[in-house]
């Protein structure tokens, strides 16, 4: 097994977090994996009541990013933070608390582990250009078997 199979296997996760982890470090981006593998780690955090599907979707419009998903959940966890870990503010934005409360315990226990390894607790400058591609290069390291090769 390679250096870095010993030490995926070492983190509970599932192999493609595991590696993004350790990988995130070469991006710059290690703090926002880390809260990314946190919340693909909980349940759902978007609510949508059957009674207000309109109202729900509006609130989950405004953290919506242009590039994907996964940088709208990193857009929500960082509002949750800048937030207090409201739970009101939860219920106004149709966000689950728990998951977003779970997924912040997790991040802590997976920073312990990074940091018993030596890796890197790093973040991209915001306002970079590259911010978001560091983080979309990492995911990619880690769901490399989802990427489709298109040109056959």
């Amino acid at each position: 097994m390679t250096e870095l199979g010993k030490m995926m296997a070492e983190f509970p996760l599932e192999p493609e977090l595991a590696k993004m982890l350790l990988v995130s470090p070469g991006f710059g981006c290690s703090n926002e994996i880390l809260s990314l593998v946190a919340l693909l780690s909980v349940p759902y955090i978007f609510v949508k009541p059957k009674d207000n599907l309109a109202e729900a979707d509006e609130a989950k419009s405004r953290f919506m990013h242009m590039d994907g998903d996964h940088l709208t959940m990193l857009n929500v966890y960082h509002a949750f933070k800048q937030k207090g870990e409201s739970q009101e503010w939860c219920r106004e934005n149709y966000l689950n608390y728990r998951s977003l409360k779970s997924a912040g315990d997790i991040r802590k226990q997976l920073e312990q582990m990074m940091v018993k390894f030596g890796l890197k607790l790093c973040s991209p400058n915001f306002q970079s250009v590259e911010y978001t591609a560091s983080i979309k290069k990492c995911l990619i390291s880690g769901y490399f078997t989802h990427v489709i090769n298109h040109s056959y």
